[in-house]
């Protein structure tokens, strides 16, 4: 059987920043990036936005987003077109969310 896990849904994301009593406005103004660069990646491809919420939060990247890199950890170059669409869909029936996986 073929397990894919699919990215955070951008709530989740936004939920866990909130739990460790943050917002995404804080961490983009400590990283001296401008407010809307975190709220970009949340459906985006945005490799150093990325790198500060999952620090934030202590994961990799790739935890939140495995569409966006390789088995390995090395980020996909170029990314997927499906890592673009503005319809996109986070999960399908092929794949686990976060919280599954981690059971």
């Amino acid at each position: 059987m073929n397990i894919k896990l699919s990215d955070w849904h951008p709530e989740d994301i936004k939920a866990a920043i909130r739990k460790k009593g943050i917002t995404l406005a804080d961490l983009a103004r400590d990283a001296g990036m401008a407010g809307n660069a975190l709220r970009l990646a949340l459906s985006l491809p945005r490799a150093e936005a990325e790198r500060v919420i999952a620090a934030a939060l202590d994961l990799h990247p790739m935890v939140i987003w495995p569409s966006r890199y390789h088995a390995d950890g090395r980020r996909k170059q170029p990314q997927p077109a499906d890592n673009y669409r503005a319809a996109r869909r986070f999960g399908n029936a092929e794949s686990l969310s976060h919280a599954e996986a981690a059971v």
